[in-house]
């Protein structure tokens, strides 16, 4: 076994040992289970840090991007801190510390990943196996151990266990099937595997809807709209994107009134409404976080902290509408309204710079038509789920994986040395054959 299939090996457990440590820290111990999440990602920076004494190299081989998601972080552990000194119920200095650790582990791992697979062209195989052992262990723990999401599940409902939140089981799915559609281009002519790959689509798809997270369906439908009439690279995706919310709101009340005409109100007799036009409740949230941002602004700059909305009393208007008698526990259903609120105007921009440059590389690699090219229907899903969905805020799965993204440009446009990418042979009982035959990682 050479040193790329080791550094692989922990990639590939990395995202189902993440998903169950968050199980863990849900039903045990909050602090035990963000170490367990970040167990494989450890193993690789110790096996990276153990490797560059042995060949006594310590050449930088980042760029501006990895400071610039290093400060993101580093003020997401900011604002956990400043939340524990306001007197965040609930928190303490274990916990918000293994926290910190979990947002920080994982970049710099992906980052050790990306280093030792800079020449292949093996992520986005790697990432499919990952995710669908991390789908695997999710519908085991549901139908078979019968486990629920700890965090947040809804009755009748599939609730996938190992995941952070229920919404977060249809994200999963979603990603999974839009990294499918680029391997059922592929195989288009190669009607067994297509067959193979199709199924295993259709499955997902039947999962993502026994989910029914609408607003993730919508976006999927958006996104998958895009890729089929080729229109993913169009100019203006990512500005757009950032106004989804006013835009929503706006629609909600478009929506409102157009039901109320005469003959549509019969029509609609059996569907609520009210839960159609605000968003199963969300435009409250997205509302009160509006008006903060035009009209009240305290701490806008330099935020306000983790649960920001909490200590500003944000929305203590929709916890009394919702009989919530524990606000600390809600969240504004944005991650882009998460980041705003807690860390700032600056570090929001800071995310929003990672993100397009993130989009930016992505596009261009699908216009020359790399493998790579095909993370970018996942990245527009990314963006726009970002604004109605916290899949991408803090330590959340979505975070994990935006992590990845950043982390593939963050590494300097140049090829390594040979003698760092070299693959030296591990000897004695760790000789094993390589996991796939196809897919293989050669040297």
């Amino acid at each position: 076994m050479n040193k790329r299939e080791i550094i692989n090996i922990l990639y590939i457990i990395s995202f189902p040992v993440y998903g169950i440590g968050l199980y863990f820290s849900a039903a045990r111990s909050p602090s035990a289970g963000y170490l367990i999440s970040i167990t494989p990602h450890l193993l690789i920076l110790l096996f990276y840090s153990i490797d560059l004494l042995y060949r006594g190299e310590f050449e930088f081989k980042i760029n501006i991007y990895y400071f610039l998601m290093a400060s993101f972080i580093l003020s997401s552990i900011a604002s956990l801190f400043v939340a524990l000194h306001k007197g965040l119920p609930e928190s303490g200095i274990l916990l918000m510390s293994t926290k910190s650790l979990e947002l920080i582990v994982p970049f710099n791992a992906f980052v050790v990943f990306i280093i030792y697979n800079y020449e292949k062209k093996n992520l986005l195989w790697l990432t499919l196996l990952s995710l669908s052992l991390l789908l695997i262990i999710n519908l085991i723990g549901f139908f078979i151990l019968h486990l629920s999401n700890e965090v947040h599940s809804i009755e009748g409902r599939i609730n996938f266990p190992f995941l952070d939140s229920f919404y977060s089981g249809a994200s999963l799915l979603a990603i999974i099937n839009l990294i499918l559609l680029y391997y059922l281009k592929r195989t288009w002519n190669d009607p067994m595997r297509f067959g193979l790959i199709m199924c295993y689509f259709i499955f997902n798809l039947a999962l993502f809807f026994q989910i029914n997270s609408r607003l993730t369906i919508i976006v999927l439908i958006v996104v998958m709209g895009l890729f089929f009439l080729k229109l993913m690279r169009l100019r203006g995706i990512y500005l757009f994107s950032m106004f989804t919310i006013p835009i929503l709101l706006s629609s909600g009340a478009i929506m409102f009134k157009a039901v109320q005409m005469p003959g549509l109100s019969m029509l609609l007799q059996r569907v609520d409404v009210e839960d159609v036009t605000t968003f199963n409740g969300r435009a409250f949230l997205w509302k009160d976080a509006m008006d903060w941002l035009l009209y009240d602004q305290q701490g806008l700059v330099w935020g306000n902290g983790y649960k920001g909305h909490y200590f500003l009393g944000l929305i203590s208007d929709v916890a009394k509408l919702w009989n919530e008698k524990d606000p600390y526990h809600m969240h504004l259903h944005s991650s882009s309204m998460e980041i705003m609120v807690a860390q700032g105007l600056v570090f929001f921009l800071v995310f929003a710079i990672l993100f397009y440059r993130v989009y930016r590389y992505f596009r261009e690699q699908n216009e020359i038509g790399t493998e790579e090219g095909a993370f970018l229907p996942l990245v527009l899903f990314l963006l726009f789920l970002m604004q109605v969905d916290t899949f991408l805020y803090l330590d959340n799965m979505g975070f994990v994986f935006f992590s990845l993204l950043v982390a593939k440009i963050a590494i300097k446009e140049k090829k390594l040395k040979d003698s760092f990418i070299e693959n030296t042979k591990i000897s004695g009982m760790f000789q094993l054959k390589s996991l796939f035959s196809r897919n293989s990682i050669t040297s």
